[in-house]
């Protein structure tokens, strides 16, 4: 049985080496150069510059994302400031109303003191006025219902 290259070699070569040859080769380095003029260099200098925009895209999200954490912070931190200002404040305001209302209660307490004592004075003489003027008119009573009673005048 005869080998591969045995019969290779018996029957000729595959490739023939002529003239064609130079004539293909030169269509080739012709239609490479043409080709990578024309094609292969703005491709390249295409997906180069696509790349860039995408590095630059991506480098000014990072900045952008560093930008609004920093600010996030500061706006937290502020946030933060005014509650607490807030806060005091709110405190602060209660307390004075706190006292405004106390002062408001001990002057109002003090006035109606004052006019519970007023009042049990005025009634006190009046009470004593009528008392004074019943004692007076008790015996005109006394004696006009004793002349009822006997359906006659008493003296």
């Amino acid at each position: 049985m005869p080998s591969l290259l045995s019969v290779v070699l018996s029957e000729g070569s595959i490739i023939d080496l002529d003239g064609t040859l130079f004539l293909q080769l030169g269509i080739f380095l012709v239609l490479f150069f043409v080709l990578r003029a024309l094609v292969f260099k703005p491709m390249t200098s295409l997906f180069a510059a696509r790349e860039a925009a995408i590095d630059g895209a991506r480098e000014e999200a990072r900045r952008m994302e560093r930008e609004a954490k920093e600010q996030s912070g500061s706006f937290d931190e502020a946030i933060h400031q005014v509650r607490t200002t807030a806060g005091e404040e709110r405190d602060k305001l209660r307390a004075d109303g706190l006292k405004i209302e106390k002062a408001l209660l001990e002057t109002v307490k003090e006035e109606t003191t004052k006019l519970l004592e007023t009042a049990e004075a005025r009634l006190a003489v009046e009470r004593e006025s009528i008392r004074r003027d019943m004692a007076a008119q008790a015996p005109v009573l006394a004696r006009q219902i004793a002349s009822k009673l006997l359906g006659r005048e008493v003296q």
